[in-house]
């Protein structure tokens, strides 16, 4: 199909605005030491059993360049390299604890940039913005409309009471929770709220465009141990791996924190949950049988050392 010329023109036109505001939101406030190739590399580092082959195809980096860069990381101590087990002639990339470090401070500045280039619009704009974005890669990719992009943010005014709320749903129509359930939760959240320690505490919230599809939340239980709390995954966001993906920003978060140990409650009939807590390699510590939030229960206690 032929693209008309006017359409042609004003593509180019927003590229040039486009590339004007990468160029302010990578140089601007980001004053690290890597440049904006080498932090795309460390980026996609944090995928688990990278090969370097890969990495070169998904960024449509130069192998040679990308091998310089890999080297010069490794010296660094940012990355291990390893040899893969299935194919003795590739080389398995993953972040050190210094590299994980690295990451997360690239990530908390590139926040604060595009926090601070927003600063001044409304949710609704940010709204239209982000569904923009996604239908302009969608056409781009040839993805399908419906394809769903997920993010997490930190929590803010409002969550507390949402969290709440969704959870009391959740839990009365699928487990016939009572509303002794809402209070527990809302008991939790408030203190955590009040007593909310930023060094070593956080709560995400998972959205879908605006709408927020889960959550999850780290409390500091005791100087060195961590509890993972209010983790949450709507039903129609069920599936497609955000499980995971906050289990493993929250167990990160732990290890960068210097947390030895996480611990978490849940229940004997929460399969899924129990299921992902395994593979993180969660283990069983301590169970309980008794009447809570109307019903007949086993808790169980999980614990992971770091």
């Amino acid at each position: 199909m032929v693209i008309e010329l006017s359409y042609v023109e004003k593509i180019r036109r927003f590229n040039r605005f486009y590339t004007q505001i990468l160029g302010l939101l990578n140089n601007k406030l980001l004053k690290s030491d890597y440049s904006l190739a080498e932090a795309r590399v460390l980026f996609e580092l944090g995928q688990p059993n990278l090969v370097s082959k890969e990495l070169s195809k998904q960024l449509h980096i130069d192998p040679a360049y990308l091998s310089r860069l890999l080297m010069r990381f490794e010296k660094q101590g940012l990355i291990h390299k390893k040899k893969s087990l299935e194919d003795t002639r590739k080389q398995v990339l993953s972040l050190t604890a210094k590299g994980d470090s690295a990451i997360a401070k690239l990530q908390e500045m590139s926040n604060l940039q595009i926090t601070l280039s927003l600063s001044n619009t409304s949710h609704e704009e940010h709204e239209q913005l982000v569904k923009a974005m996604e239908r302009i890669e969608q056409i781009f990719t040839g993805e399908k409309p419906q394809s769903k992009t997920f993010t997490l943010r930190s929590h803010r005014p409002g969550d507390i009471g949402y969290i709440t709320y969704r959870h009391a749903v959740f839990y009365s129509n699928n487990y016939g929770f009572d509303t002794t359930f809402d209070a527990y939760v809302a008991s939790g959240l408030a203190q955590f709220a009040v007593n909310y320690d930023v060094q070593k505490e956080h709560l995400w919230v998972a959205e879908d465009g605006a709408t927020p599809v889960g959550s999850i939340a780290i409390v500091k239980s005791e100087e060195a141990i961590a509890q993972l709390r209010w983790f949450l995954v709507e039903p129609r966001a069920g599936g497609i791996g955000l499980g995971n993906k906050l289990l493993h920003e929250a167990v990160e978060f732990c290890k960068r924190r210097n947390y030895q140990k996480i611990i978490l409650w849940t229940l004997s009939n929460l399969y899924t949950a129990r299921h992902l807590y395994e593979k993180f390699g969660f283990q069983v510590t301590t169970t309980k049988n008794h009447e809570i939030w109307g019903q007949e229960l086993t808790e169980e206690l999980w614990e992971i050392k770091l």
